[in-house]
């Protein structure tokens, strides 16, 4: 057991110190690695792998950043617009009116008023729809 102990922790030393000197010589020697170029049959992949990027081709010089505005837009211009005509007043629903007496050819109310039609539905004077509901009739 103490054997199996000891060879397991030389075998961890040895992989450690191995791992570890050749980590450094990739670090040591990049300029031993060619120049990344892409492979001629497949333009996905690398020619060479491990590789180093190519050195650039001229210095690279420093220059200040200009930000221009924005060209200014002109207004649009403006289309003239006909005036609207005022649109005609919507009667509001007068209250609902007790019926004074009906006959065949429509009803009348408590104030005398004239509500053609049969059943539910009848017209008043001004043509607008009406609505009978039992003693009550509602014009819209």
């Amino acid at each position: 057991m103490k054997r199996m102990a000891k060879t397991i922790s030389a075998l961890a030393c040895a992989m450690l110190l191995a791992g570890g000197h050749a980590w450094s010589q990739e670090k040591a020697a990049p300029e031993s690695l060619p120049v990344c170029q892409l492979d001629p049959r497949d333009s996905s992949k690398l020619a060479v792998e491990p590789c180093r990027p190519a050195p650039p081709m001229q210095q690279r010089r420093s220059v200040a950043q200009v930000i221009g505005r924005m060209p200014a837009q002109p207004a649009p211009s403006v289309v003239p617009m006909a005036p609207m005509l005022p649109s005609p007043a919507v009667p509001m629903p007068r209250t609902p009116q007790p019926i004074g007496s009906c006959d065949t050819g429509g009803c009348r109310d408590a104030a005398g008023a004239r509500y053609n039609g049969a059943g539910n539905a009848t017209l008043d004077a001004n043509g607008r729809i009406c609505h009978r509901n039992g003693a009550f009739i509602q014009c819209f």
